[in-house]
């Protein structure tokens, strides 16, 4: 198993609740489609304006296969957010789950 985590700093916190909503709404189900995609946590810390999405996938090809698409995602995010920063992706295999 393998997993994309992106993280933003400097977000105003009055912009994270609609950005959530936004990517709950349009870009998760779009997600949900992807071959070998195996769920997403969502993550914010509103009083130091921070977030984070990890997602999950079957294969490091599967992630590879949508490395476009969550940057075209983030970009939305970020809009949306009016993220101060760029984004801090990585990406990792996942040894153990529980």
């Amino acid at each position: 198993m393998h997993a994309r985590l992106s993280r933003w700093a400097g977000l105003p916190p009055e912009r994270l609740t609609q950005t959530v909503t936004e990517f709950e709404q349009q870009s998760l189900p779009v997600l949900e489609q992807q071959s070998g995609f195996d769920g997403v946590i969502v993550m914010v810390d509103e009083n130091a304006g921070k977030a984070a999405a990890m997602t999950f996938w079957e294969t490091r090809d599967d992630m590879r296969a949508t490395d476009r698409l969550a940057e075209e995602m983030r970009a939305r995010a970020e809009t949306t957010a009016q993220a101060q920063r760029d984004p801090v992706v990585d990406h990792y295999e996942i040894l153990f789950r529980r």
